[in-house]
């Protein structure tokens, strides 16, 4: 790696920290650029440099967590792959409930839409039937149910193991892709076995 691409990562990553400190602590409404430039010391033409703005630095911020629960659409994931994730949610859960609430949840919804959707559209077209409602629509409403899932469990059931979360998650994104993009010859998955319907 050159020097100006560690010089431009460096950057991006104090310009980020800043935001996500700035945010957790104040919350999103209340931090500004300039409360960003002054974190992270730089210029304000250098975060434009990076980031088209404060909702940019959100999405990006967003990614992380998004990448984890679009990969429940997979065939091949795991409830084990999603436990660090989850446990992550669960540990940081008094710092970090401001991510499962207005402004920022519509905005994480339509982050996570965004990945899902890309993952949707990387099955192959044998395995998907003719789409009865829009890509974009489902992917939406798979965001918002996942999300909610993760909040629900946060706030309102401790005592549910991790694992269980995780499945949950991967049955949930089964069945709402089985039911409106997939194939009913494919398999369907249900939280521990395949089943076929």
């Amino acid at each position: 790696m050159s020097r100006t691409n560690r010089r431009s990562e460096k950057t991006r990553a104090a310009l980020m920290s800043a935001f996500i400190e700035l945010t957790l602590k104040g919350g999103y409404e209340a931090v500004t650029i300039e409360d960003i430039i002054c974190k992270a010391n730089v210029g304000r033409s250098t975060l434009y440099l990076h980031y088209a703005g404060k909702e940019a630095l959100l999405t990006e911020s967003l990614k992380y967590p998004s990448r984890g629960l679009a990969a429940c659409v997979r065939r091949d994931i795991s409830p084990r792959a999603l436990v660090p994730l989850l446990e992550h949610f669960r540990e940081q859960r008094s710092v970090n409930r401001i991510f499962f609430h207005h402004p920022i949840r519509s905005r994480w919804v339509k982050c996570l839409a965004g990945l899902l959707e890309k993952e949707m559209a990387a099955e192959p077209r044998a395995a998907r039937k003719a789409d009865a409602l829009p890509r974009a629509l489902v992917a939406l409403t798979l965001a918002e149910m996942q999300i909610a899932l993760v909040t629900h469990w946060l706030s309102n059931a401790a005592g549910v193991a991790t694992e269980d979360v995780a499945r949950a998650l991967i049955a949930l994104s089964a069945a709402v892709l089985d039911d409106t993009l997939r194939s009913r010859s494919q398999p369907v998955r249900t939280a521990g076995s395949l089943q076929t319907p």
